[in-house]
């Protein structure tokens, strides 16, 4: 039997399962059009590892959904299911550096982090500075494009203001895979390790909680994290 085949029929049963595991199942079959030998994982798609980049990186018994179904605010770290070999290289992917793309009003209003989630941390998302200047080349100065390469409303961009902030090497402090407990986490979208549904590699770092904007109680953005970058859609 090849392996679409397999993937097939799985493909077809997603109809009413919750939003992720369709996501997991999409990126899935791109992997599967790829990777001829993995068959015998395909047959129970929790098992499979997805995306690629995650096909060694879980531990045990441990599935995607084991993960997603545990509430925001209590979900495991991810060195709890993933190898701390694949966290390793995952990291090192921002090694260079990494950039946020913020709306210019909510940056301005509230500073670069603010995303305070349960744990306590208050963390940013980020994305390696190259992949984030693949993914805004690719969109060629379309907004749609690039809200969906990021895994937001299609509109997000749309008609908006926005502005890069790089975050050298030294500035990413607590690098970490997300939990998915952070503030900002879209629980519909998010997949455990560290991987936007189209495929990017995200982390996130600290930032400290005096970086505040006009809207909470400060705003000079010489002291914040990062360093501005002009940018126009």
């Amino acid at each position: 039997m090849g392996i679409g085949e397999v993937i097939r029929p799985l493909k077809n049963s997603l109809d009413g399962v919750p939003v992720h595991v369709r996501q997991l199942a999409e990126m899935f079959r791109k992997h599967g059009q790829r990777q001829g030998d993995n068959t015998a994982r395909v047959t129970d798609l929790d098992a499979t590892d997805v995306p690629e980049a995650l096909r060694n990186g879980w531990k045990g018994d441990w599935t995607p959904s084991d993960v997603v179904k545990v509430p925001q605010g209590q979900r495991p770290h991810p060195s709890e299911y993933l190898d701390a070999e694949y966290i390793r290289q995952h990291l090192d992917q921002f090694s260079d550096g990494a950039t946020r793309i913020y709306k210019k009003p909510s940056l301005d209003g509230y500073g670069p982090g603010n995303n305070s989630g349960p744990d306590g941390r208050n963390t940013t998302y980020v994305f390696p500075t190259d992949k984030l200047g693949d993914v805004i080349r690719a969109a060629d100065g379309d907004p749609v494009k690039l809200s969906d390469a990021l895994g937001l409303p299609k509109d997000f961009f749309v008609g908006a203001e926005v502005e890069l902030r790089d975050f050298a090497p030294h500035e990413l402090d607590g690098l970490t895979v997300p939990t998915g407990n952070e503030g900002g986490t879209d629980l519909e979208k998010w997949i455990p390790g560290g991987y936007l549904p189209s495929g990017i590699p995200e982390a996130v770092i600290d930032i400290p909680e005096t970086a505040t904007g006009l809207n909470n109680g400060g705003f000079d953005p010489s002291y914040w994290p990062g360093t501005p970058r002009h940018f126009e859609l």
